[in-house]
């Protein structure tokens, strides 16, 4: 093999070593990017399920009048308790 080819090769070696670690870089990169924001979506739709699970056992609760009204400790639920069947 004579010297000028040797260089050309070495050359071409550089340049497509040069190709792949930048290539390769940037793929870990994206990697990277794309597994961080994964990790933030999920993290949203966990944040965002118990939030909705706590507005609907709020709303559940202040929906139900009958148990309000049966476990309340006031005039009004001793007049239900005492003269309806309601709280039976």
């Amino acid at each position: 093999m004579n010297e000028q080819l040797a260089k050309q090769l070495i050359r071409q070696i550089k340049i497509l070593n040069f190709w792949v670690t930048l290539f390769g870089s940037l793929f870990l990169i994206t990697l990277i990017i794309a597994g961080f924001l994964l990790w933030q979506l999920v993290s949203f739709i966990n944040q965002t399920n118990e939030k909705l699970d706590a507005i609907k056992s709020q709303t559940t609760d202040s929906l139900n009048i009958k148990k309000q009204t049966c476990e309340a400790d006031n005039s009004f639920s001793d007049f239900i308790k005492n003269n309806t069947r309601a709280c039976n």
